[in-house]
């Protein structure tokens, strides 16, 4: 066990005047479409996208453009450094797509960056080169987190939970509504944020979103500049409980790109690793057909699933529905049909998959139902990784609550 505890409060930079949150924050960078940007950055010209998805023109480097900005809101007042080390509470309400309002409460602590086999933090979704480069170049840049790391702490003895009902009884320092939700903010000191850190890293605990930037952040913590060593040894992270009944995982469903499938053929491909679900039984997915045909699916217990490299797939990703749509519904049925593995697009309306599927402008759409939180623990605790897209947590932690500059280490 390492001897540095998992989380410490640390001395945050937030924008001087709560009023202007509203126009202020944004959701994580790699969620924000080009539009949407822009639409940000017409709100408020000190909208945290700016710093966070920077962008340059005339041929020049965003990074240092973004490191600039950031600078520049310092020397205005515009950001503000904490004068001790502090936890940030968040709790977001919103509207999901099923009609209910639900309410989500974390904190903003500093998460030691450290490889996942030390066995503390524990991931579930493999991460690629490119983007972790992208958040590397930022944070040297900048020298400071931006977006947090989302982390789920499993919370047995309800600990952190208790705690953060004491900090958001009292009167919040910020409230507002922003990027589609209602948001308030607490910032607490002294014991009670030592306290905060010490529940949120009682046992460890899981990536919800944010694999990129956590291991961008491993990585970074052994190049940082001297003077910034000490505060690279953490991240940024927002830690809620697994027990906090707010906590939604979206479906996201799939639309395979190609010519409409014929329903017949596709169900003669499928018939060796699904069944029609009886009515009354919870299928593992529903496929669209050109025409509106819908069939829900079963998977069967004796299907067959393929072994890349020889490896059979783990009990713990072959119970995931998301894993029956991607390997067996998609990579054998479809793939028998369309010359190879499509390529897919992505939503998480299932009202546009549908529309999609009816239509013909897609081979066929995939109706998933949401991952469960479980599932998301027992492949991380089997150390497996889920298929891409298999977890939408919502609503999105918002980026530009608070900063966290290397040069003030905790």
């Amino acid at each position: 066990m390492s001897d540095v505890s998992l989380f410490a409060a640390f001395r945050g930079e937030r924008y001087a005047d709560p009023a202007t949150l509203a126009a202020r924050l944004a959701p994580p960078y790699d969620v924000i479409s080009p539009p949407q940007r822009e639409e940000l950055v017409a709100r408020d010209p000190f909208n945290i996208v700016n710093v966070d998805l920077p962008v340059a023109g005339d041929g020049t480097d965003p990074y240092v453009t973004a490191a600039r900005l950031l600078a520049d809101w310092r020397r205005r007042g515009v950001i503000v450094r904490d004068g001790e080390s502090c936890a940030y509470v968040l709790r977001t309400s919103g509207r999901f797509p099923d009609g209910a309002t639900r309410e989500r409460t974390g904190v903003f602590l500093a998460v030691s960056a450290e490889p996942f086999s030390k066995g503390r933090v524990l991931p579930h979704e493999r991460t690629h080169a490119k983007a972790k480069e992208d958040r590397r170049r930022l944070m040297h840049a900048t020298g400071a987190n931006l977006s947090a790391v989302f982390l789920l702490a499993p919370d047995s003895s309800g600990a952190l939970t208790r705690a953060l009902g004491d900090v958001t009884a009292r009167e919040p320092w910020a409230r507002c509504a922003a990027i589609g939700s209602d948001q308030a903010i607490w910032v607490v000191r002294g014991k009670d944020a030592q306290h905060l850190a010490e529940v949120a890293g009682a046992e460890p605990v899981y990536v919800a979103d944010g694999h990129h930037r956590f291991e961008t952040s491993v990585m970074f913590r052994d190049e940082a500049p001297a003077a910034w060593r000490d505060g690279a040894a953490r991240t940024l992270s927002h830690v809620v409980s697994f027990k906090d009944p707010g906590l939604v995982i979206l479906p996201t469903h799939r639309l395979l790109e190609g010519p409409p499938v014929d329903p017949a053929a596709f169900l003669s491909a499928a018939k060796a690793c699904f069944t029609e679900a009886p009515a009354g039984v919870a299928p593992t997915l529903s496929v669209v057909f050109r025409g509106g045909k819908e069939v829900a699916l079963k998977v069967r217990a004796d299907a067959t699933w393929p072994s890349p490299g020889g490896t059979p797939v783990h009990p713990a990703v072959r119970a995931l529905e998301v894993a029956a749509a991607d390997v067996l519904a998609i990579g054998v049925a479809a793939a028998s049909l369309l010359g190879g593995v499509p390529a897919l697009r992505y939503t998480a309306d299932a009202a546009e998959a549908r529309a999609e599927g009816r239509a013909g402008r897609c081979a066929c759409a995939v109706i998933l139902p949401p991952t469960r939180l479980e599932a998301v623990r027992r492949v991380a605790d089997a150390g497996q990784i889920m298929p891409p897209k298999s977890t939408f947590f919502a609503p999105k932690v918002p980026t530009g609550v608070v900063l966290r500059p290397f040069d003030a280490p905790v």
